[in-house]
């Protein structure tokens, strides 16, 4: 209290005399990370920026913030740690009054002891590992899923899907040894064997665990693809030209964002027909006008439909606004309580931050993320128009999977 009380008495002086950062701008800053460039996952990251551009664009149509017009100042993270801590430092030497972004758990995880030391709210999204938000920094937030929520959901579906032999190759990151330790824990006392390996995020040849598990006795009837970027395309390509996955014996769910890209579709062509995907949020759900007239923005500004990630960016920055507009103030402390105070229905539903620290991982956490199990059935399906399988009160096909003939 006595660091917030200092900061607080500080602020109302600059506020009086005039010199307060985001009164002395000209314009309101709010920063973003996100993986402009390899080896991050670089679509995902445009995905991110993208949709933070909609929402500046919107903000600024409408006057901006306390008078001010707002900037968006974006940050190439590569997904690498430790550009994702020199670009948050240098978005605080740029005076921003908040960052959101991200899309690589160990660069969220990396960047939060750096808000913290800045007393600068982060609002994380596409991050997944527990880690980021168990640390119990006061300034992360985070509107997107965490491991043990959504592979829970996951879990859940593979029971009743019924899926017996379960393998997993995933990135040797904190997000990819979350997937094993959440689908291996969840998976207990039903009779379901599941098999895991690792690989560095590097790795772009997958064929000698592919061809393990194609020789397996008995073979997998699920594969659990845990990559992000290019090479989770990659693993999955090879994985069809195997003739392994997708199967009527085997099916493959990608865990990681790019296959909710159109690029997905560039690699796979039709042999991304049946694969598997797990959006946190899709356009439209909830149908919604501020849904709606995001995925009409977004698709008339940049030329493609919008996805889960790109909502992420949009609602980052929003939230953002939401809390200089309560906080009446630009300055840390008073946006991160009115974060935790935050009720305001975005593109995916309600987001607002519970203090919970039991587990650890709920603390500021979203708690109703919405959390989807898709297939593609078609080539070129974006992935609104792909059959929806879990939760089954939102499915749009009887079957709990759907299998090549």
């Amino acid at each position: 209290m006595k660091k917030l009380s200092k900061v607080c008495a500080a602020a109302a002086i600059a506020l009086a005399t005039g010199t307060a950062a985001g009164w002395s701008q000209e314009t309101i800053k709010i920063g973003g990370i996100a993986p402009l460039s390899p080896p991050g996952g670089v679509q995902t990251g445009e995905s991110l920026r993208d949709g933070m551009t909609i929402a500046v664009d919107e903000l600024n149509a409408g006057g901006g913030l306390m008078g001010k017009q707002v900037e968006l100042i974006v940050e190439d993270t590569s997904g690498v740690p430790e550009k994702g801590v020199a670009a948050f430092e240098r978005l605080a030497s740029e005076g921003v009054s908040a960052v959101t972004g991200s899309a690589h758990s160990a660069v969220c995880s990396a960047v939060g002891p750096v808000a913290h030391k800045h007393d600068i709210p982060f609002i994380a999204g596409e991050c997944w590992s527990d880690s980021v938000t168990a640390a119990g920094i006061p300034e992360v937030f985070r509107i997107t899923v965490a491991n043990s929520l959504v592979y829970s959901v996951a879990a859940d579906w593979v029971k009743e899907a019924g899926f017996k032999n379960i393998a997993i190759i995933s990135e040797n990151s904190d997000w990819g040894f979350g997937i094993i330790d959440v689908f291996t824990k969840n998976l207990e006392d039903t009779g379901a064997t599941v098999t895991s390996f690792t690989a560095e995020r590097t790795v772009s040849d997958f064929t000698p665990q592919l061809l393990q598990l194609k020789r397996a006795e008995p073979k997998p009837d699920l594969i659990v693809a845990g990559f992000t970027g290019s090479n989770l395309l990659l693993m999955l390509r090879q994985a069809y030209d195997l003739d392994l996955a997708p199967t009527a014996d085997t099916a493959i769910f990608a865990a990681g964002a790019d296959v909710l890209e159109p690029e997905f579709w560039n690699v796979m062509g039709d042999a991304g027909t049946y694969v598997i995907g797990n959006p946190a949020g899709l356009p439209g759900k909830p149908d919604t006008e501020l849904s709606r007239s995001f995925s009409k923005a977004y698709q008339e500004k940049f030329d493609r439909p919008a996805n889960a990630v790109a909502m992420e960016g949009y609602d980052g920055v929003m939230v953002i606004a939401e809390a200089i507009k309560a906080a009446g103030s630009t300055e840390g402390p008073a946006l991160e309580e009115a974060l935790r105070n935050l009720k305001w229905d975005g593109t995916r539903g309600q987001i607002h931050f519970p203090q919970d620290k039991d587990p650890a991982w709920q603390f500021q956490q979203w708690p109703d993320v919405p959390i989807f199990v898709i297939q593609y059935t078609e080539p070129n399906q974006t992935p609104s128009e792909a059959a929806i399988l879990w939760p089954r009160a939102e499915a749009t096909v009887d079957e709990l999977v759907l299998k090549p003939e």
